[in-house]
Formats: structure tokens, C-alpha cells, sequence
């Protein structure tokens, strides 16, 4: 079993949120996990935890970028989405998850791994 990564960014006001869970080792991103023994892939390993806290709905969602997170000294992929709105998918989730400005974020931003992104353009 592999943990993966996941994140949701929305614009609002010129400025990214992410979606992220509130713990009380403060915000982490969500993750999901990837059963290798199961021919489960990680962005399908993702899609189904999304779906199993509440979203339904994958239609305006735009694969963003992968890239490695830094979480208690192990790294694990991350995945992130853009939405144009985050109204609908915060709707969804019933407050399991929030959006969370950036500049609010610093100390999650920062287990970023940026050296290896991927961008997924069309």
C-alpha cells in the first residue's frame, strides 16, 4: 500500500486556495490510499477517496500538475486539480475538507518538493 497525495486549487480574488484537511498537526494534504496488489493506479486511487467523501462530480475539473510532498520524512506523490469554483465541491464534502488560502499555507507549501513538477498541459 502506497499513501498519494491530493490537492484542489480554486482562484478567488487573485488569490490560490487549497483544499486541504485541518488535523491537529494542522493542514495537511488530503491523501488517498493505492493498493499496487489491486492494479489500483494512483490517480485513480485519488479520484475514488474524492469520491468517497462526497464528490460526484469530476466534469470541470482540470488535472494542474504532479509533484512530490514531503510528509514525516517520506516523500509521496501529489496531485493537484484546478476548479474554477470552489463552492460546488465544498458543498460536497459537508466540511470533511476546506479551502484554505495560500497565505495561510506557508508551512504546508513549503514540504513542497519543486524541483520535480509535472505539468499536464493540452
Amino acid at each position: 500500500m502506497s499513501l498519494i497525495a491530493a490537492t484542489v486549487i480554486s482562484v478567488k480574488n487573485n488569490l490560490p486556495y487549497f483544499l486541504v484537511e485541518n488535523s491537529e498537526k494542522g493542514y495537511q494534504f488530503y491523501t488517498a490510499k493505492m493498493h499496487r496488489h489491486n492494479q489500483d493506479t494512483s490517480l485513480g486511487a485519488v479520484l475514488r477517496a474524492f469520491k468517497s467523501i462526497g464528490i460526484v462530480n469530476f466534469d470541470t475539473w482540470h488535472l494542474g500538475e504532479l509533484t512530490s510532498v514531503n510528509r514525516e520524512g517520506a516523500l509521496m506523490s501529489l496531485y493537484s486539480f484546478e476548479v474554477p469554483e470552489m463552492s460546488g465541491v465544498e458543498e460536497c464534502l459537508e466540511g470533511k475538507l476546506e479551502f484554505v488560502p495560500a497565505n495561510q499555507l506557508h508551512k504546508l507549501l513549503e514540504t513542497l518538493q519543486t524541483t520535480s513538477f509535472v505539468s499536464f498541459e493540452e
